[in-house]
């Protein structure tokens, strides 16, 4: 039940963070063209920007938010992965929120 409670507690705070313009510092971020989540919670994306602090290049060590617009896949807050941004995200940990 704790780990519901705290996984429940994170996401709504990622997904503050994204939407209220006070707050989207808080909640690093990429916007992806292309977000591939598999079941294990491992995503792939392609075309990526950086936002709100997260690293364009090399190892993701904090909790943060994949969008894509143009996909069904909205929102996915992941726990860790890599960036080797324009071109892709690897991202572990990752769960869909929207």
């Amino acid at each position: 039940m704790k780990i519901a409670v705290a996984t429940l507690s994170f996401a709504l705070f990622a997904l503050v963070g994204l939407v209220s313009p006070a707050h989207a510092d808080d909640t690093p971020a990429y916007t992806c063209i292309i977000a591939n989540l598999s079941d294990n919670g491992t995503l792939d994306g392609a075309y990526c920007q950086e936002n709100d602090g997260a690293p364009a290049r090399g190892r993701i060590t904090e909790p943060f938010a994949v969008w894509s617009p143009l996909q069904l896949t909205r929102l996915i807050v992941c726990t860790s992965g890599y960036a080797d941004t324009p071109s892709r995200i690897t991202a572990y940990g990752c769960q869909r929120l929207l």
